[in-house]
């Protein structure tokens, strides 16, 4: 056998140090997501730690690799033979450590009930471990609880072993004064004089207080909110700013107490004797927007659909004979996170690949006031139909018109949020959903 080398090799040195920095940072970087209240914000910080487990696991694998085709440095001859197997019995921990704590990571994902994708910093999708994703509910959360607790348990561990791993390096360091530091400091002297002693010191807490340094989605305003969802539409040059629409908000306080609606809602019936034909208007739908307002632990999420039709047949001189109807494509989805974006057409939530489709239809369209309308339908959501009421103001100048409108709706009635997304103590049962128009006629 050759004489072993004095030091690891610069491509083992590399993958310790990006290893170790790493690994301090996730556990930072976890300690932090258990402290932060849930929201959108935590949700970003999980998908981070993912990311980086992932490219742990990954690293670890090249460095067992590199392990096993190149020959370590001896230890020092002058070491206790107990002291010798401690530094074995450590190392073997931590590559322990550095396959458990992402693999137990992935067994967590994979049978968590949310069943959320993994998409390695936002560009290359991770799958679940298949033969867990398969099993059943029960079975899942009998996995999920034992890896949940694994991987804590794992973290204790690795913390404890860090603090013996950095004493004893000072130990040989500082008091043996040998050349164990520059196994993996090349070029390191021995003592207290060494400067890469000191600037690894002074990494440690730098890399482990760098995980509060991330930012995280504030909480939005109401008002931003409503600019998010709402953005002005192109408006005709023509437009008479006295007879301009009302805004969403203005639409929201429709007070049936003070004026029934029934005393205020007027059909055509009841207004001409004339049956007048009703117009085609064809949506534009470059000017136009479709979104939806929920919550998540008080922070505002703003979503919008990309891609969705509507159908309007409408005539304020026939309204008896208005048809409004409205497809959105559940799979195309924005809220500003991409992974939010992914997990949201899953089947813990609009489970589009099995219902494609929301499709709201209206008959029936009411005059509330001047240029105030209500459209009473049905919405179909994972196959599930109920009653919905779209409250909505109308310009029409010639052969355009401009609309904007509200209906608040309960996710729950239509089985939007399974398994512990259900619950509504972090999010709401009731999203608002808000649409801003512009159509023509020929």
């Amino acid at each position: 056998m050759s004489n072993p080398p004095k030091h690891y090799t610069k491509t083992a040195v590399l993958l310790h140090w990006v290893i170790a920095a790493a690994i301090i940072f996730q556990l930072a970087l976890g300690w932090r997501m258990v402290d932060e209240p849930k929201g959108s914000g935590v949700y970003a910080l999980f998908q981070l730690h993912k990311s980086i487990g992932f490219t742990i696991l990954a690293l670890v694998c090249v460095r067992i690799g590199w392990r096993f085709t190149h020959q370590p440095p001896s230890l020092p001859d002058t070491m206790p033979v107990w002291e010798q197997w401690a530094a074995k019995l450590a190392h073997l921990g931590f590559y322990g450590i550095m396959l458990g704590l992402p693999l137990t990571g992935w067994i967590l994902v994979s049978a968590s009930s949310t069943n959320i994708p993994t998409v390695l910093f936002g560009t290359v999708p991770i799958p679940h471990l298949p033969f867990i994703a398969n099993l059943t509910v029960d079975n899942k959360k009998v996995i999920h609880d034992l890896a949940e607790l694994s991987h804590s348990l794992i973290a204790v561990l690795t913390l404890a072993l860090l603090a013996a791993h950095i004493g004893a390096v000072l130990k040989h360091q500082l008091w043996v004064k040998d050349a164990v530091f520059s196994h993996m400091a090349l070029g390191a002297n021995k003592g207290w004089r060494e400067p890469k002693l000191w600037l690894v010191l002074a990494l440690v807490p730098t890399v482990f207080s760098a995980a509060w340094w991330i930012p995280i989605q504030k909480p939005r305003t109401q008002a931003s909110v409503v600019t998010a969802i709402t953005a002005p539409v192109n408006s005709s040059p023509q437009a008479e700013p006295e007879t301009a629409i009302p805004s969403v908000e203005s639409i929201v306080p429709i007070e049936p107490a003070a004026t029934p609606v029934q005393e205020r809602s007027t059909d055509l019936t009841e207004q001409t004797q004339t049956v007048a034909k009703p117009t085609v208007w064809q949506l534009n739908r470059q000017a136009s927007q479709l979104g939806f307002v929920s919550s998540w632990s008080g922070a505002e999420i703003v979503g919008t659909f990309t891609d969705w039709q509507a159908e309007i047949v409408f005539d304020e001189q026939a309204l008896e004979q208005a048809r409004i109807k409205v497809t959105v494509n559940l799979a195309k989805v924005a809220t500003g996170d991409e992974e939010r974006d992914n997990a949201l057409p899953s089947a813990d939530w609009f489970d589009a690949a099995h219902y494609p489709q929301a499709v709201f239809v209206s008959k029936r369209v009411k005059k509330m006031a001047n240029q105030r309308y209500q459209a009473q339908g049905q919405l179909t959501l994972r196959n599930q139909t109920k009653p919905v009421t779209l409250d909505f103001s109308l310009k029409i100048n010639g052969k355009k018109a401009y609309a904007e409108g509200i209906a608040q709706l309960d996710r729950t009635d239509f089985g939007v949020g399974q398994g512990e997304w259900a619950a509504t103590d972090s999010i709401p049962a009731a999203v608002k959903v808000q649409f801003k128009l512009e159509a023509s006629t020929r």
